[in-house]
């Protein structure tokens, strides 16, 4: 059962992804590279058809497992999953219509809410989510969690300068009081 909480809390993140697109502001850049909601609507299918697949007639694909720590760290995992998923959606939510990859017309820094406790709380969230998904074992959510230490490092480097450019004012107080990834750690 907890694999379905997980498999549930990652639907429900990519829904609330697929429907934001639709919501957010456009890009300053003309250039952008976001891609169309229809576009975000077709991969949204196509994953959960994806994930509701059995080509092999055997285990379920997100089942197959690197180990196993037991039915208890599994539910630990699938809460983690619940509980990082809830605080990406929070901080998605606190953007509004801000949201996306390049800066937006009328762009505002945002440093409440979730961004009260973190610079970075999407990607917080989202890295907590597939580090409780990968307690579960999942082949998949190992190699998940751990390319997306690398993709969200990265991001955030990226992000960090373009906010710095942005708000060259408000963001370096911002950095001093707000703690990256981790309240009150990182």
């Amino acid at each position: 059962m907890y694999g379905y909480v997980i498999i549930a809390s990652w639907l429900v993140l990519i829904t609330v992804w697929v429907v934001g697109a639709f919501t957010a502001k456009h890009d300053t850049s003309s250039h952008s590279k976001t891609l169309p909601p229809l576009l975000l609507l077709f991969l949204l299918a196509l994953l959960i058809f994806a994930l509701t697949q059995n080509l092999q007639g055997d285990a379920f694909v997100l089942e197959r497992t690197f180990f196993n720590l037991g039915l208890a760290i599994s539910w630990v995992g699938a809460l983690l999953t619940l509980v990082g998923v809830a605080f990406a959606i929070w901080g998605r939510y606190d953007l509004g219509r801000d949201w996306g990859i390049h800066p937006k017309e009328d762009h505002k820094l945002v440093t409440s809410g979730a961004y009260a406790y973190v610079r970075h709380p999407i990607y917080a969230g989202a890295m907590l989510a597939l580090f409780g998904s990968a307690l579960t074992g999942s082949i998949v959510a190992v190699a998940l969690f751990i390319i997306s230490i690398f993709f969200c490092l990265r991001r955030i480097k990226n992000e960090e300068r373009a906010m710095l450019n942005l708000f060259f004012e408000l963001y370096p107080a911002y950095q001093k009081k707000t703690k990256q990834l981790i309240p009150f750690v990182w």
